[in-house]
C-alpha cells in the first residue's frame, strides 16, 4: 500500500518514471515486502512506470531478486547495486569487503538474467562503471 500511495494516481503522472527498490536480500526490499510482490503491485496499470529495478543492494543478491522480478512483471529491469560493503547508518561508515566477483563479472551476469540497465550506487568508482561497460560489450558481442 506504501508503494502504491508513493506512486499516487497514474493519472497525475504525465512524464515516464522508473521505481528501484534497495533490498535486504534476494527476496525482500528494506522495508520488508517481498520483491516479488512489489513487481507484482507495478506490473500492470502505470503506463508511465517504464522500468522497475534494484538499486544500492549487495551484488550477490541481485541476479535473484532480477529473477523475481522477471517472474511477476514485464517491465523492463535496472539494477545499480554498490560495490558490496554494508553500512552502518550508526557510525555513517560502508565497512567489508567488496564482493568475491569482479564487478565485470557481475554485471555480465545481470544482462545474462535480463537487465536492461546495469549501473552501481554507493561505493562504486570510475573502475566499477569501466567494468560494466566491458561487461556490455562482452554481452552485445554475444548477442550477434
Amino acid at each position: 500500500e506504501m508503494l502504491r500511495s508513493l506512486v499516487g494516481s497514474e493519472m497525475c503522472i504525465r512524464d515516464s518514471y522508473w521505481i528501484s527498490f534497495s533490498c535486504l536480500s534476494e527476496n525482500i526490499i528494506c522495508e520488508g515486502t517481498p520483491i516479488a510482490e512489489c513487481a507484482t503491485t507495478f506490473a500492470k496499470g502505470y503506463p508511465h512506470l517504464k522500468m522497475i529495478g534494484v538499486n544500492c543492494t549487495k551484488p550477490e543478491y541481485i541476479t535473484g531478486l532480477i529473477h523475481k522480478i522477471k517472474e511477476n512483471c514485464d517491465i523492463p529491469i535496472g539494477v545499480y547495486p554498490n560495490s558490496g560493503e554494508e553500512y552502518d547508518a550508526v557510525k555513517k561508515v560502508w565497512f567489508g569487503k567488496q564482493s568475491a566477483l569482479s564487478f565485470e563479472q557481475y554485471a555480465y551476469n545481470y544482462m545474462k538474467s535480463g537487465a536492461s540497465a546495469v549501473g552501481g550506487c554507493c561505493t562504486t568508482v570510475a573502475k566499477h562503471v569501466e567494468e560494466v561497460v566491458r561487461a556490455k560489450k562482452r554481452f552485445s558481442e554475444e548477442q550477434k
